[in-house]
């Protein structure tokens, strides 16, 4: 009898020694065991913008993989990096839900989320539980203005797209004996468009460009007569446009179907102008379309192969939302390994001191400032050409000459 309470007082022991690792490990999200760390990836995998949340998966799951196999994270013995996928569907409400799960998963930070609308939201409640959240895409301003220690972002925000965005215009029509001088603003009407579009508005007579309209949409409408009705009658020289790859798609089918086809039509952070599938689409209408927008350095070696593995690997190209997607998982995983913990807080340090100089972006080594916006973020000048989206503007990024006007 005298054995068998001790059997049993030695197990209770051990299974109270055991939760207790275990209670110390989860603060945090910190020293869960060596062998694994995770990291959480919050994408829209359904709904309107699952081709693109798709794709973006598929960027950090590349560099995941490419860890994975150069020996995980040396400074945790090896330790194996497991991604946790979330779907946030394109809804505010599930972005936070999906965040709460990845808490729950113990990550040691959250990629995503392609969708600013989605990601104001998601990062306050990953700052509440302090987790590391590293935005690949998501441009409103806001997302890095509310002080949050945990929130990192890779691409540019809304107001330095707006800027690169009217640089670019007034330098292009200083190279030109037509330039172009009015504009209509066309735009998806969440945190998204909105606050791109609010920005050129507001600093467009300082370089020279009237605006003659306004005119937001839904990114879910079935219908733009009504918008391409008012810049057929507006005649405008320029259609300035930020939209989602669907409705983009239906805008410009819409202009081109018209007597009236503007000099020039311009994406500001465009999800269709950059979409490798409007790209490639063999639609003539397509051509010459520009859009300033976040991209791969065209003239990188290291991002020639990437682009190279993940056509390999998902017989598809390597479009700028995936590749920041790829990027932002190289800076989270580069952090995890300088930390040498899974420790969350260390972690968010770690990407404070984040200097990553080989990279595939436009642009020097990624750092952040002390709002957690990438220092050398930028937004180049693509256009297309057959198939393909080249860059065109700035010259030290530029694989061939702007056609400017366009038409």
């Amino acid at each position: 009898m005298k054995k068998t309470l001790l059997a049993l007082s030695m197990a209770v022991s051990l299974v109270f020694v055991a939760a207790c690792g275990e209670e110390s490990g989860t603060a945090g999200g910190g020293n869960e065991g060596k062998n694994v760390v995770k990291i959480g990836s919050l994408h829209p995998l359904s709904g309107g913008l699952a081709l693109e949340g798709q794709e973006m998966l598929d960027g950090v799951k590349l560099a995941v993989e490419e860890a994975n196999e150069a020996g995980g994270i040396e400074s945790m013995d090896g330790a194996k990096i497991e991604l946790v996928e979330s779907d946030h569907e394109g809804l505010p409400e599930k972005g936070v839900s999906e965040v709460q799960k990845l808490n729950t998963a113990k990550v040691a930070g959250i990629i995503g989320t392609y969708s600013s609308g989605v990601a104001l939201p998601a990062t306050q409640e990953a700052e509440r539980n302090g987790i590391p959240f590293i935005v690949d895409i998501g441009s409103a301003d806001d997302i890095t203005e509310r002080g949050f220690k945990y929130t990192f972002r890779l691409q540019p925000a809304a107001t330095s797209f707006s800027k690169d965005f009217l640089k670019y215009f007034e330098d292009l029509n200083k190279k030109t004996d037509k330039p172009l001088e009015t504009a209509v603003l066309v735009y998806e009407d969440s945190v998204f468009g909105s606050s791109i579009s609010k920005a050129i508005k507001e600093n467009a007579d300082d370089y020279g460009l009237k605006i003659l309209g306004d005119l937001p949409h839904s990114a879910s409408s079935a219908d733009l007569s009504s918008t391409i009705n008012k810049i057929s009658s507006l005649k405008p020289d320029v259609v300035i446009t930020t939209t989602y790859l669907r409705d983009g798609a239906m805008l410009v089918e819409g202009i081109q179907s018209t007597k009236f086809v503007p000099k020039a039509i311009i994406g500001v952070a465009n999800g269709a102008f950059s979409n490798a599938g409007f790209i490639t689409d063999e639609k003539a209408e397509n051509q010459n379309i520009m859009d300033v927008n976040y991209t791969i350095n065209p003239k990188s070696e290291t991002a020639a192969k990437v682009k190279e593995a993940y056509k390999e690997k998902y017989n598809k190209n390597l479009g700028p939302n995936a590749a920041y997607s790829y990027m932002a998982a190289k800076v989270l995983i580069d952090a995890i390994e300088r930390a040498g913990t899974n420790d969350r807080e260390k972690v968010m340090e770690a990407l404070k001191e984040t200097n990553y100089e080989e990279h595939i972006l436009p642009q020097e080594a990624i750092q952040f400032d002390e709002k957690g916006q990438n220092i050398g973020a930028r937004a180049v000048l693509n256009q297309i050409d057959g198939h393909e989206s080249k860059v065109v503007y700035p010259e030290e990024f530029a694989e061939q000459e702007v056609v400017y006007p366009a038409n």
